[in-house]
């Protein structure tokens, strides 16, 4: 008797087991169902169907830069008036800034002057320091061309300063070399290309004292196309 009983009780509790691990499963699915209606994409809760996601991406606006190779002249006197172009032909200006308000780009240079300390020799303080963007001309008026800097893209720079630039040397007056229209610039630039260079031309008279100088040219950029 005792073991018909445990047959008879067995089908019972297996059917019980049966029960409740369906039970199980039906409340799990719509406790993430209602999980899923309240919220689409839950972190805790599976959802059917699938879900949706706001991607936010936050590009954040990095800074103006200037980048310039040292400039060099080496002429031989020779009794006459000399105008002679600088060695390096370009310079690079950064607009990292994501803003599309355009930049310019000045210079200072104080007066080019001889190593003795007590009585130097010095070139004129006007005159003598001249920015263009001709290689061939010192006085002909001409734009240094601007292209992207290698293995970047940028949007180039639409410029409108007039040249050429004659310095007043004296380590305080800017004058403007280059700018950015509204809406260009944008990204890493070289100003100065073969065909238009960024030219910095030195006047040497005829009766210049042999010796080596030395000028401090300062570039400074900033925002806005400038004047």
């Amino acid at each position: 008797m005792r073991y018909l009983r445990d047959l008879t009780r067995r089908p019972s509790i297996r059917l019980l087991a049966a029960s409740a691990l369906v039970i199980g499963v039906g409340g799990g699915t719509m406790a993430a169902s209602s999980a899923g209606a309240a919220d689409p994409c839950s972190t805790t809760a599976f959802t059917a169907g699938g879900c949706s996601v706001t991607g936010t991406a936050t590009l954040n606006p990095g800074s103006l830069g200037i980048e310039a190779p040292a400039q060099s002249w080496t002429p031989t006197l020779n009794g006459a008036n000399q105008e002679v172009v600088g060695t390096a032909a370009s310079f690079t200006a950064q607009d990292a800034t994501g803003s599309g308000a355009g930049w310019n780009v000045t210079a200072v240079a104080t007066q080019f002057t001889g190593p003795e300390t007590t009585a130097p020799n010095t070139l004129a303080a006007t005159g003598t320091l001249v920015f263009n963007g001709s290689a061939s001309s010192e006085t002909t008026g001409a734009t240094p061309g601007n292209v992207c800097a290698p293995l970047t893209t940028c949007t180039v720079a639409s410029p409108s300063v007039g040249l050429p630039v004659d310095f007043t040397q004296d380590g305080a007056t800017p004058e403007t070399l280059f700018n950015a229209g509204t809406g260009s610039g944008m990204g890493n630039i070289v100003i100065g290309t073969t065909a238009a260079p960024a030219a910095w031309w030195l006047n040497v008279p005829a009766s210049a004292t042999a010796d080596t100088y030395t000028s401090t040219i300062t570039l400074t950029i900033a925002s806005g196309p400038g004047t």
